[in-house]
């Protein structure tokens, strides 16, 4: 099996790499080869990896065309490469676009290929070719254990084009927000002296309870607490402010909470928190007229 990748930054790099040591013919293109040459990309040659000198090169003779470019080029990235595929080839969008952006991009892509919906879900840096990914659509499941066959390390989530750009996007929701929520609090905690300690009590309460039993219950509890808890954090945000630190995400917090507390849950689960996440999750989204 042939697999060409259309860029060899940090994904393309770990990917093609990672599969030519374990026996998959691996091609590679960059556009970075017009303008400053093949020399910074001799550990994928070293690994086995095929540097071709132009986009038909790279494409022809190809299964599986795996495009590893940014998300703002995805859509420039298939007007590039759609004169040279064929119907019989696959082509992976692995460029973390959201699901209206692929859409874009497998419409315009039309009949010239196959195409295949995936997300990288961690860093290459940690994990190489077995980082963690989400393959979807009509040829997703097949295509994910073509590739797993050589080391890629990918989940299919179902045969809808979109699932796996959604559920890449959407966790980063939570990853993208917790990253920012605790530099916001780290930092605060520093201006004032108590860093390690909040620290430690951010490890403890995560620790104290299974994860999932954790999550769960912030927003079971949510029901009933969101207007105390807005409150709270209300307080945190001007605390921030007069300080002259930044409040970001302390008075994106007050506004959710506030509006959480506006939909009037608490009385909907007769003052008890809900049976379950999502039961709390649908109640909250009928509210909203979703």
């Amino acid at each position: 099996m042939v697999i060409a990748f259309i860029g060899l930054g940090e994904v393309g790099t770990a990917y093609s790499t990672g599969m030519a040591k374990n026996g998959a013919t691996v091609k590679g293109y960059d556009l970075k080869f017009e303008t400053e040459g093949m020399a910074q990309f001799q550990p994928c040659k070293d690994a086995g990896v095929q540097l071709v000198s132009s986009p038909k090169e790279l494409i022809d003779g190809a299964d599986i065309v795996i495009a590893v470019t940014s998300c703002i080029q995805a859509m420039e990235t298939a007007q590039m490469y759609k004169p040279y595929l064929k119907k019989s080839q696959r082509y992976v969008e692995l460029n973390s676009a959201v699901p209206e952006l692929e859409a874009e991009v497998e419409k315009f892509l039309g009949d010239s290929c196959t195409f295949v919906d995936g997300a990288t879900l961690s860093s290459p840096s940690q994990f190489g070719v077995a980082t963690p990914v989400a393959m979807s659509g009509p040829a997703g499941e097949e295509t994910a254990k073509d590739l797993n066959s050589y080391g890629m390390n990918i989940r299919y989530l179902g045969d809808k084009n979109g699932q796996a750009s959604a559920f890449k996007v959407i966790r980063s929701v939570f990853t993208k927000g917790l990253e920012s929520v605790l530099i916001e609090c780290i930092c605060a905690a520093r201006y004032y002296g108590v860093a390690e300690d909040v620290y430690a009590s951010i490890v403890s309460f995560l620790a104290d309870e299974p994860t999932a039993v954790t999550l769960s219950l912030m927003i079971q509890t949510d029901v009933l607490h969101a207007k105390r808890r807005g409150d709270e954090i209300c307080e945190i945000r001007d605390m921030l402010e007069n300080a002259g630190l930044d409040n970001t995400m302390s008075a994106a917090a007050t506004k959710k909470l506030y509006m959480l507390s506006d939909l009037g849950l608490r009385q909907e689960f007769g003052g008890k928190k809900a049976p379950d996440m999502y039961s709390a999750v649908d109640a909250m989204l009928k509210k909203m007229g979703k």
